[in-house]
C-alpha cells in the first residue's frame, strides 16, 4: 500500500520510504539472492568435478589403510627371502625381494604402524621409488588388499597416533599412508 508524497511527487510506501528507494532495496535483495544461488550452484558443480585420488585399500591387522595408487608399482603374493640381519636393522624389516633385477627391502606394515607383527601376511605391495626417500626400493606386507577406491581430494585429518586419515565413499575412516612420511623418519634398508 502506497500513498502520494506531495513534496517529492513520488509514491511512498506505507512505512514512509519513497517508492524508488523501496524498489532499489528490493532489486538489491533479489540480486543478492540470485548471486548467492549462482555461487552455491558453482560450488556444488566444482565439488562434483573435483578429482578424487585413487587409492589401494589394505587390511593391516584389522585396521583399514589406503595408499595412493600412483605410489604402487605392483601388488603380489608375499614371497620374500630372509636375510642376515645387521645389529641396527629394525624389527619391521622382514627380508628382501628381487623384482626385475632390483632388490626391495620388505617391511611389515603393521610394525610400521606401531602394531604387532603380522603372523601371515596375505599380500605384498611394491612401491615406486620416491626421490625424497633415501631408501630406494620398498615393499610392504599387509593382511589383504581390499581393492581400489576413490577418495575425495580433501586434506586428511590427523589421528592422535600421528597418522593422517581419509574418508572412503561409505563414510569409513581409513589411515592414509604416504611413503615419504612413513619412511622419512624410519630410514633403514639393505
Amino acid at each position: 500500500m502506497t500513498r502520494r508524497d506531495d513534496e517529492t511527487g513520488g509514491d511512498m510506501p506505507a512505512d514512509g520510504e519513497p517508492a524508488d528507494v523501496a524498489q532499489d532495496r528490493f532489486a538489491r535483495r533479489i540480486l543478492a539472492e540470485r548471486a548467492a544461488l549462482l555461487a552455491a550452484r558453482h560450488d556444488a558443480n566444482t565439488a562434483q568435478e573435483a578429482p578424487g585420488r585413487r587409492v589401494l585399500v589394505l587390511d593391516v591387522g584389522g585396521r583399514e589403510c589406503c595408499i595412493d595408487l600412483d605410489a604402487v608399482l605392483r601388488v603380489t603374493d608375499p614371497a620374500w627371502s630372509d636375510m642376515p640381519r645387521r645389529p641396527d636393522c629394525p624389527a619391521s624389516v622382514r627380508g628382501v625381494y628381487g623384482y626385475q633385477g632390483d632388490l626391495y627391502t620388505v617391511f611389515d606394515l603393521a610394525m610400521l604402524l606401531e602394531e604387532e607383527a603380522q603372523p601371515e601376511p596375505g599380500v605384498m605391495i611394491l612401491l615406486r621409488s620416491v626421490s625424497s626417500v633415501p631408501l630406494a626400493r620398498i615393499a610392504l606386507l599387509a593382511g589383504a588388499a581390499r581393492g581400489v577406491m576413490d577418495i575425495p581430494a580433501t586434506a586428511p585429518s590427523v589421528l592422535p597416533s600421528g597418522f593422517p586419515t581419509a574418508v572412503l565413499p561409505g563414510g569409513r575412516h581409513v589411515v592414509a599412508l604416504d611413503p615419504v612420511r612413513l619412511f622419512s623418519v624410519r630410514y633403514s634398508g639393505v
